[in-house]
């Protein structure tokens, strides 16, 4: 499948059937007022990267947050093998890219169903504050600024 074709399947899915990448390879979807979801095709033409913002600004998140954001992307344990970065414009954004080539359609489906349902758990977690598991403030150690083992 091609990026474009991607794209397509994704839209005849969600009702969209005119849903496709414009000239420069890009396509936004905007799900309930409040999803907002990117699709864009790389300059090879190798890969389909799909991103989302989960947050506005990655400033303000605690190292609280950071750490199970850090423990969820540990060998993709809790992100549905997306990965977690922030952008340009300093937002924590879910990222995903698909290979075009020998991609067969219910794969594709699978893997971008496994992102908007992750996209949507780490957005509620988010946005809601909730911790599974709270992390104390003094559970890791405080390190002098400069410190080495010598082997």
């Amino acid at each position: 499948m091609t990026a474009s074709e991607m794209v397509q399947h994704i839209g005849k899915r969600l009702g969209i059937p005119e849903l496709c990448l414009n000239e420069l390879g890009l396509c936004r979807i905007r799900l309930n007022d409040s999803i907002v979801i990117d699709f864009e095709e790389d300059d090879t033409k190798n890969w389909l990267h799909v991103f989302a913002a989960l947050t506005d600004d990655a400033a303000i998140l605690s190292r609280d947050t950071l750490l199970k954001l850090f423990r969820a992307h540990y060998l993709y344990n809790d992100t549905g093998h997306a990965s977690f970065g922030v952008n340009a414009e300093d937002r924590l954004c879910l990222f995903m890219r698909a290979p075009t080539s020998e991609m067969a359609e219910e794969l594709w489906v699978e893997m971008f169903e496994a992102f908007f349902s992750t996209y949507l758990e780490w957005k509620e977690k988010l946005s809601s504050g909730a911790t599974e598991d709270p992390l104390p403030g003094d559970e890791l150690p405080d390190l002098p600024p400069s410190t080495f083992i010598r082997v």
